[in-house]
C-alpha cells in the first residue's frame, strides 16, 4: 500500500491565514486576467486604428507620386527620381515587370492592403500610364512596440492601485475574523494553563483514595477516576505542545525504545481498564530527536490504539531500526476516515473523548523530522501506523 504521506501539509499555518492568502490570490488571478483581456484588446484597437491611419496616409503618398509622374511626363522628363525615407517603393509596368523597385518580395496583385508581419502594403493601378508605370506598391513598417508602452503606463500603474486596494480592503474585512482568533487563542492558552492545577488535584488525591480504600468493589471506581484524570492530562500536555512552544530545541540521541516503554507505564491503567494485550518486538535503536516530539508522537498513537480498541483486544509494537509500526485489534478506518485523520478536531467516533487534535501532533513530529506515515486499515478489521524515518536521524 501506498505511505499515506501528510508531510506537505502546512500545519502551522492557520485556517484564517490560509483563507486570507487564498482571497488575495484568487483577487489578483480575477483583477490580473481582467487587465489581460483589456489590454489585449485596447493593442488590436490601437494596432488597428494605427494601420488606418498609415494606410490613409499612404494612399494619400500614392496619389502624389501619380501626379509627379504625369508632371514628369507632361515636362518629357524621362527619369524617375524617388526620394523618400519613410516608405519604400517599387514601380512596375503593365506586364508587372519592375521599373524601379525597393521590395525583394513579389507584391499581392489582387489586392489593395495587406499586412506582411510587421510591414504594410499599399498597391495603387494608375488609370493612365505614365512614363511605363502601370502600377505602384508603397509600404512601412509598423511600430507597435510605442503602443505597447503607452498601455504599460496606462495599465499597470492602475493594476497596482487596485491590487493596493484590494489588499487594504481584505485586511479591512477579515479583521473581525482576526480578533475572533486571536481571542479564541489567548482563551485557549488560559484555560490549558488553568487545567493544570485541578488536573494535579485530582491525580493526587485518587492515589491517596487507593491506598486508604480496602473494600475491592470501590477500587473500580478510583480507577475511573484516575483514568479520567490521566485522560486530561493528555489532553493538557497536547494543547501544551501545540500553544506553548516557539521554538524547537535541540534534537540529541534518544532511546526509542525506552520512549516506548515511558508512554506504555503512563497508560498502563487505560490498558488494565480495557484488559487489552501488548506484545512488544523492540529494538534498541536510537534516533537523533527531540524526546517530548516523540513523547507527544508515541502518546497519540498509542492512546488512539487503545480508545478504538474492544475489550480484550491486543496491541503489537515492533521497532526496527528502519520503523515503528503499532498495530491494534481496533474498529479501523475506511478510506474515506484515512484522508480526514490528519484534520483537526476530526475524530473517529463522536462518542469516544478528545479533541480531534492527537493527529495534527503526530503530523506535526512527522514533518519536522521528514518522517512518513503509512496508515494499513479496514473498517472493523484493525489498524496498523507505520512510521519510518531517514537514514540520517540513527544516532
Amino acid at each position: 500500500m501506498k505511505p499515506f504521506d501528510l508531510l506537505g501539509t502546512d500545519l502551522h499555518e492557520s485556517s484564517l491565514k490560509t483563507a486570507l492568502l487564498q482571497f488575495r490570490l484568487l483577487y489578483l488571478g480575477s483583477l490580473f486576467l481582467l487587465f489581460l483581456v483589456l489590454a489585449f484588446f485596447s493593442y488590436t484597437l490601437e494596432k488597428e486604428r494605427l494601420i488606418t491611419d498609415e494606410t490613409r496616409k499612404m494612399t494619400q503618398y500614392l496619389s502624389h507620386l501619380e501626379e509627379q509622374l504625369k508632371n514628369n511626363q507632361a515636362h518629357y522628363l524621362a527619369e524617375i527620381i524617388i526620394d523618400t525615407k519613410e516608405y519604400q517603393i517599387s514601380l512596375y509596368d503593365i506586364d508587372h515587370l519592375p521599373i524601379a523597385t525597393q521590395h525583394s518580395s513579389v507584391p499581392h496583385w489582387n489586392e489593395v492592403t495587406w499586412l506582411d508581419k510587421t510591414t504594410l502594403y499599399v498597391h495603387h493601378d494608375l488609370s493612365l500610364y505614365f512614363l511605363g508605370v502601370a502600377s505602384i506598391v508603397v509600404s512601412k513598417k509598423i511600430e507597435t512596440f510605442p503602443i505597447i508602452i503607452s498601455l504599460s503606463a496606462l495599465f499597470v500603474p492602475l493594476f497596482l492601485i487596485m491590487a493596493l486596494v484590494g489588499f487594504v480592503l481584505s485586511r479591512i474585512a477579515f479583521k473581525p475574523a482576526r480578533n475572533a482568533f486571536e481571542s479564541l487563542d489567548t482563551f485557549i492558552k488560559h484555560a490549558t494553563h488553568d487545567l493544570n492545577t485541578p488536573i494535579a488535584a485530582i491525580l493526587s488525591n485518587a492515589r491517596i483514595l487507593e491506598e486508604k480504600i480496602t473494600e475491592p468493589s470501590l477500587h473500580r471506581f478510583v480507577q475511573r477516576i484516575t483514568i479520567g484524570a490521566k485522560t486530561l492530562t493528555g489532553l493538557y500536555e497536547d494543547l501544551a505542545y501545540l500553544n506553548f512552544r516557539s521554538h524547537p530545541p535541540i534534537p540529541k540521541p534518544e532511546s526509542i525504545k525506552e520512549l516506548i516503554h515511558e508512554q506504555l507505564a503512563l497508560l498502563e491503567t487505560l490498558i488494565e481498564y480495557k484488559k487489552l494485550s501488548v506484545t512488544t518486538d523492540l529494538s534498541d535503536i536510537k534516533l537523533t530527536v527531540y524526546a517530548d516530539d516523540f513523547h507527544r508522537l508515541l502518546n497519540n498513537l498509542l492512546t488512539n490504539a487503545i480508545k478504538y480498541n474492544g475489550p480484550k483486544g491486543f496491541i503489537l509494537l515492533t521497532l526496527t531500526s528502519e520503523y515503528f509500526s503499532i498495530k491494534d485489534s481496533g474498529i479501523g478506518l475506511s478510506e474515506a476516515e484515512k484522508q480526514k485523520i490528519h484534520t483537526r478536531y476530526w475524530r473517529g467516533e463522536s462518542f469516544e473523548t478528545g479533541l480531534g487534535i492527537g493527529m495534527e501532533i503526530v503530523v506535526r513530529v512527522c514533518k519536522r523530522y521528514n518522517l512518513t506515515l503509512e496508515i494499513r486499515s479496514a473498517k472493523n478489521q484493525g489498524s496498523e501506523f507505520i512510521i519510518r524515518w531517514p537514514k540520517s536521524l540513527i544516532a
